[in-house]
């Protein structure tokens, strides 16, 4: 089944959760365009802090989640392509896909 990942700034106390995004696991992450993008955008602009991934569970309380703030920069930036939402269930519309799509894919 495979373990699934955050990415935490310890530095600054942020995380980059990929919930609502097609990846989440260690291949899904370096293999999917979308996520791959957000997490060397951050890496990039964070530079020199103690960034890594950490499992799913293991998250410490008190990190501010800064994954839209992100999705919104690779946006503005033409990386990224925001297509909507996919909700799966229309009883529980929490449980939804971003549809993003990376731009230098086409």
């Amino acid at each position: 089944m495979g373990q699934n990942y955050v990415l935490i700034n310890k530095s600054k106390k942020e995380l980059i959760g990929f919930t609502h995004l097609p990846a989440g696991k260690a291949r899904e992450l370096a293999g999917n365009p979308v996520t791959a993008a957000i997490t060397t955008w951050y890496l990039l602009q964070n530079s020199g802090d103690n960034i890594l991934f950490v499992e799913e569970e293991r998250i410490e309380e008190g990190f501010a989640d800064v994954t839209n703030d992100v999705i919104e920069m690779l946006i503005q930036n033409g990386i990224l392509q925001d297509n909507g939402i996919e909700v799966f269930d229309e009883d529980e519309p929490n449980i939804y896909m971003r549809r993003l799509e990376n731009n230098w894919m086409k």
